[in-house]
This record gives C-alpha cells, structure tokens and sequence, in this order.
C-alpha cells in the first residue's frame, strides 16, 4: 500500500535536484565559452569545473556577471549565450540524466495524486527543453522560471505556484541557499538535498536534509508520525477522548494541523469530522471594537459561542446526534453532522477560554512566537492583496492573543503543547 504524505504540493528547484546538471553543464560551458572567445579575440584560460558548477542553481546574468567581471557586459552577454546554446545541444542530445531516485520519486507521488510544481533560475526554452526531454513533463504539472509572466525571482516562482495549486500546505526541495530564501520568504519548509550542488561552505538553513533523493518521502511522512504521535499521547481515537481542540495564534499553521489530524483519524477508521470556530464567525458589524476589549471578551464578541457549545458541544458530550446548519458570516451554508460517538476537531483562537475548554476533551496548543506567526500571514496574505490583513494581525489580533495567552495560559490550559517551527516534524 502506498502511505500519503500530508501535503498538498511538493515544488522543487532544477538543476541539482531533479537533474544531474554536472554530467552536461561543464563540458557544454567550456565549448560554449571556447567559441565566445574565438568571436571575441580573447586568450584567456577558462574557469574551473568548480567554478561552472557554482553557477548552477543561480539566475545565470547573476553568476556570469561574477565569474566574468572583467567584461565588458556584451562579451560577457555573448559568453553567457554561447553556454547556454551548447548546454541546450547538449540535452538535446541526450546527456543530461536525473540524479538517482529521481523518477521512482516522482512516479511514488504521482501515484499518491500530489501535484509537483518546478521553480528554476532558468530560462523558459531551458525549462521546456528539460521537461520535454527528460521526461518531467510526465510528472510536472506547473514550472515558472525567470521569463515567466511577472517573476522577479525564486520566491515570486513558489508564490504563484502556491496560488496555481491552490494551497499553503506545500514543501519546496531544492541543493542551493536560494532555494531556502525562496521557501522561507513564502512561509514554507525546505528540504535541502545535500548531495546538490551547493559549493562548499555555502549554509543552506533547512527544516530538514536528505543525503539522497531516496530519502525524501520517508521525511515528508514526518509530519504524519508527528500528528499521530499527538493523538496518541492525547488518547484521541485510540483512547477514550471524543473531541479534540487545536489552537494557537494567528498563522501558526493550526487549520492545516486540525485538517490533518482528521484525515489522520479518518485513515485509521474512525469517523472524524472538522469543525472551524470561524464558521460561527458574528457578522462584521458585530465584532467592530475589538481594538478596546478585555483579553477575555475576544471570543464571545467575535465568534457565536453559545450557539457552538449549546447545539454542536454539549449533544455531542451527552452521545447524542448532532445536526446543525447555519448561514456563516459571509453568507455560506454551514452544515455539521455527527453522529454519536464521532470524533469532533475544532479548530481556532480562544480555544482554551473556560467556557470552551470544559467542553473539549482535549486541547493541543499549537506554539509558535508571535514573529514567527506575523511573517507566515504575510506570506499567505500578500499575493492575495492582504496588506490590511497583516496590518490588522500586527496591530491587533496577535497582541489581543498574546494577551489571551498571558490570562489563559498554555502550558497549563492545554493537554500538549506542541511546536510549530518546523512543519515536517521532527527528523
């Protein structure tokens, strides 16, 4: 049987960690630069083998602009253009490979229906060339590259592709520092692959590190053990607990914690159903003023309480059927049926507010400090236009729950506390 990995889209970079760029890149940028320097006139001795693969995984106007600074930019533009026409030849004619594991990676999460996106520092003739002749196109469902519309770099690549799938819950793969910058500057984990590229010396930060392409997998089901080992140790499903809470501040990941949880619970049988505190959201005109409230008065003045606890908490408390439907704040219909003896995972803010923690089983505390949390919403909220949104986070929402923290304390409110830094779990 093949185990899903929780997530939603796995990106990689390029060069480094989907091909074996060495096997054609050298050869190919030591004729390419052997012909620029014919045309040129210049007698010069050609970089290393090292100093060509340091290029590899960077915008190459970047790297060519360094290794040749000497210069002037039209021969240096004319070197540039003749290595990428042979390494184009090259693969064209077949030299170029995938690094080991590559394809039985990729076939593993195809198979699993997880859709794979490419983010390289190349050109757009460059990408379709690897895609169509390596045989990627038959995996890669979405690649941006430098000349893709409105990309200014690595970072805008994974952003639009975030949007093209339609998710946050996404792991970028990539051998280079760049590909990291990438990934943290969207909020997302990296997965460094440490037999890349990445010239010696170079600190590639990551949330984890894979010797080989093999590896990947294994670590991507991380974040399941992790989410199992938290229901086991809170005797949800297993145990005698039937509602389970998970909360913590804006932006420390608890929505994708809450929706992996029950899809956790569902593979193993039970029948689990996901309830958001946001889906008893007041209308807007009812939550004005928040700026001016008690750290204790947040829940009740922006979300239903009474209505959450009085017909979905407490029937299903008492083994009774729960069927409730409602209209939510922005006008959608909201229907939540449980059956007795279903297993209840509410997720949102204010969770360990008395009046709604003596009505759950359980409650896991989602910890991530407030920096942290801020940068995640930018993330999610900037491609969409959200600048209020983060503005409102920063100014308001965190510190009304850092308040809300200070009077309800976690780590003695909450049945675990359990860390958010780092999205795959522990290695």
């Amino acid at each position: 049987m093949v185990v899903p990995i929780p997530f939603d889209a796995v990106l990689f970079d390029l060069d480094g960690t989907l091909l074996a760029t060495d096997r054609y890149w050298v050869p190919a940028a030591r004729v390419g630069a052997r012909r620029a320097f014919l045309e040129l006139g210049l007698t010069r001795d050609l970089p290393t083998a090292a100093e060509w693969m340091a290029l590899v995984g960077l915008p190459l106007d970047e790297g060519f602009a360094e290794l040749f600074a000497d210069l002037e930019p039209a021969a240096r533009e004319l070197v540039q253009r003749r290595c990428v026409e042979e390494e184009h030849f090259a693969l064209k004619a077949g030299q170029a490979a995938l690094l080991p594991g590559v394809r039985d990676v990729l076939e593993e999460l195809r198979e699993l229906g997880v859709p794979m996106g490419v983010a390289s520092n190349c050109s757009q003739s460059y990408l379709d060339a690897a895609l169509v002749d390596m045989g990627l196109n038959e995996f890669i469902a979405e690649g941006r590259c430098l000349d893709s519309r409105g990309i200014r770099g690595k970072a805008d690549m994974i952003s639009d592709l975030l949007l093209t799938f339609g998710t946050r819950s996404a792991v970028m793969v990539g051998d280079r520092r760049g590909d990291c910058q990438a990934a943290h500057a969207n909020a997302l984990p990296h997965v460094h692959l440490a037999n890349g590229f990445a010239p010696g010396g170079e600190a590639v930060p990551a949330e984890a590190e894979i010797e080989d392409f093999l590896e990947l997998l294994p670590r991507l089901r991380g974040r399941a053990r992790m989410i199992e080992g938290a229901l086991e140790e809170l005797g949800v499903g297993a145990g005698p607990r039937r509602s389970l809470g998970i909360t913590g501040r804006s932006g420390c990941g608890k929505s994708l914690l809450a929706r992996d949880a029950v899809a956790s619970l569902v593979s193993r049988g039970h029948d689990a159903v996901l309830v958001r505190l946001d889906d008893f959201l007041r209308p807007e005109e009812e939550r004005r003023g928040y700026a001016e409230l008690a750290a204790s008065e947040h829940l009740s003045r922006a979300f239903d309480v009474e209505v959450l606890c009085e017909e979905v908490l407490e029937p299903l408390g008492r083994g009774r059927r729960v069927a409730h439907c409602r209209f939510g704040a922005e006008g959608q219909k909201i229907e939540i049926t449980l059956a007795p003896g279903s297993i209840l995972v509410l997720e949102g803010l204010f969770l360990l507010h008395p009046r709604l923690r003596s009505q759950l089983g359980a409650v896991l505390y989602l910890d991530l400090d407030s920096e942290a949390c801020l940068h995640r919403v930018a993330a999610r909220e900037l491609p969409l236009g959200g600048q209020e949104e983060i503005e409102r986070t920063r100014r308001y929402f965190l510190p009304a729950q850092e308040a809300f923290d200070e009077l309800f304390d976690p780590a003695s409110g909450a049945d675990l506390l359990l860390s958010a830094e780092n999205p795959l779990g522990p290695g």
